[in-house]
C-alpha cells in the first residue's frame, strides 16, 4: 500500500497523476479524488496526517491493516467510514458488516432477479393461501423484491457522506444480500445455485462472491474482524478456490494474493483448517434447520447420496419429535458445543469423524448426525463429502 511506503504518500500519488498520460482536465479530476480519498481515510480513523517541524507531511496507517490493503471498490473508502456505525459486541455484527461490504459490491443481476423472483413465488402462494384476491395479488406482488439489509441506515449514511464527499455521487450504493443469504441459509455453492435456479448464471454467481472476498480480506480492518467474521472469510475463500481456482490465479499473478491463503505444511492432508472447518458445520447446521421445519424433502435431496433419503430421514425425526417438543436453532445450537469434529484419522485415513447434535428444548442433547468427511473429496468440490452417514439417537448411531 502507498501509505505503508512512508512519507508523503498524497504527494507521491498526486506525482502518479501528474506523470500519467490523461488529459489535463482528466488529471485535475484525479486530484480531486486522491485528496478526497485520503481526508476519508483520516476521518475513518485508518490513516493520520502528521506535519512536522520543517514542514513536511506523512501519513501513517492507525490501524493494523492487510499487508496488501486495497480500495478495490469505487465505494470502498465509504465502507471504512461506515464501519464506524456498527456494534462490535451486537450478535448480527458479522453479518451486518457483510451487508455493508455487499452495498458496495456491483450488482449481480441475474442473481437479483432469481431472489427476486422465488421472493414473489412464495409471497404469491402466500396470498393465495391466504384467500386474497387475484387483482389484489399483482398489486401487492409488484412491491416485493430481493432483501437489502441495512438499507435506511446505509442510506442516510451515504447521503451525509456524500455532502462532504461530493464524487461519490457518481457511484450508486446497492444493498443487497447475496452472501448474508447464503450465510442465513448455511448453503454451498452448488445449494445457492439450485435453490435460485441459477445454473446458467453461476459465473456471474462466482465473480461476485470472487469480488466479495477481495473487499473482506483485503480492505477491512483487522481490528473490525471477530472471530465470527474471520471463520466466514476463511471459508468464502475455500469456497472461490474451490469452484474455479482460476480466479486465485487471476490475482496472484496480479500479486494481489499473495498471503491470502495460510502456510501449509509440506504433504498436508487439510490446506485450509479454518475455511474446510466452517464448511463442514455449515453443511451440517443446514440439516439442523431443515430438521427444525421437518422438510424430509429437501433432506432427502442432501442425503441420498450418503444413504439417508427422505424416507429415513421421516422415520428419524418422527423418532426425534416423539421424544422431543422442540428442535432450537438459536445461537447455542450454532456452537461448538453441539458441533465437533475428531482428525484422529486425518491422516492415516483422511476423514474427519464429525458430530452434529440437535439442541432438544428438554436439554437432553441425544439426538444428532455423525458421519465421515472425505476431506480430499470434499476440497476439491467445495461442499461437504460425507460417508458412513447416520441420524438418530446417541446409542443407536454409536454402536
Amino acid at each position: 500500500a502507498v501509505v505503508s511506503q512512508g512519507g508523503d504518500a498524497l504527494a507521491r500519488v498526486r506525482k502518479l497523476i501528474d506523470d500519467s498520460a490523461q488529459e489535463p482536465e482528466e488529471k485535475e479530476k484525479l486530484h480531486v479524488r486522491a485528496d478526497e480519498v485520503f481526508a476519508t481515510l483520516v476521518d475513518a480513523g485508518v490513516v493520520e496526517r502528521i506535519e512536522s517541524n520543517d514542514g513536511g507531511v506523512e501519513y501513517r496507517a492507525t490501524v493494523d491493516v492487510p499487508d496488501d490493503f486495497a480500495l478495490d471498490q469505487p465505494l470502498s473508502p465509504f465502507l471504512l467510514a461506515a464501519l464506524e456505525l456498527l456494534d462490535p459486541e451486537s450478535e448480527t455484527y458479522a453479518l451486518d458488516l457483510i451487508s455493508m461490504v455487499e452495498a458496495t459490491l456491483e450488482n449481480p443481476r441475474q442473481v437479483l432477479r432469481a431472489q427476486e423472483r422465488k421472493a414473489r413465488e412464495r409471497a404469491m402462494a402466500d396470498m393465495k393461501a391466504d384467500g386474497v384476491e387475484y387483482e389484489e395479488r399483482l398489486d401487492r406482488i409488484a412491491d416485493i423484491t430481493y432483501p437489502k439489509p441495512l438499507e435506511d441506515l446505509l442510506s442516510a449514511a451515504f447521503s451525509q457522506y456524500c455532502e462532504s464527499v461530493p464524487w461519490a455521487r457518481d457511484y450508486e450504493l446497492a444493498p443487497k444480500s447475496v452472501l448474508r443469504d447464503m450465510l442465513e441459509t448455511a448453503s454451498d455453492f452448488k445449494e445457492y445455485v439450485g435453490r435460485y435456479g441459477m445454473a446458467r448464471s453461476e459465473g456471474t454467481f462466482l465473480r461476485y462472491l470472487s469480488d466479495a472476498y477481495r473487499v473482506l480480506d483485503r480492505t477491512i480492518p483487522f481490528d473490525k474482524r471477530d472471530d465470527r467474521l474471520k471463520d466466514i472469510v476463511a471459508w468464502l475463500g475455500l469456497v472461490v478456490r474451490s469452484v474455479d481456482s482460476s480466479l486465485v490465479d487471476e490475482w496472484e499473478s496480479a500479486g494481489s494474493m499473495e498471503d491470502a491463503a495460510p502456510p501449509i505444511e509440506e504433504n498436508a492432508v487439510v490446506r485450509d483448517r479454518r475455511g474446510l472447518t466452517v464448511l463442514v458445520r455449515n453443511a451440517l447446521f443446514r440439516r439442523v434447520r431443515l430438521a427444525a421445519r421437518n422438510d424430509c424433502e429437501q433432506l432427502g435431496d442432501l442425503d441420498t447420496e450418503w444413504g439417508f433419503g427422505a424416507r429415513r430421514w421421516q422415520d428419524a425425526l418422527d423418532a426425534f419429535y416423539d421424544a422431543h417438543d422442540e428442535l432450537l436453532l438459536d445461537a447455542d445450537a450454532r456452537s461448538n458445543a453441539y458441533f465437533s469434529i475428531d482428525e484422529s484419522d486425518e491422516r492415516a485415513s483422511r476423514v474427519w469423524h464429525v458430530h452434529q447434535i440437535f439442541h432438544d428444548a428438554d436439554g437432553d442433547s441425544d439426538f444428532g448426525i455423525m458421519a465421515d468427511v472425505d476431506l480430499d473429496a470434499t476440497q476439491e468440490a467445495g461442499a461437504a463429502v460425507f460417508a458412513n452417514y447416520r441420524v438418530g439417537f446417541a446409542e443407536d448411531i454409536l454402536q
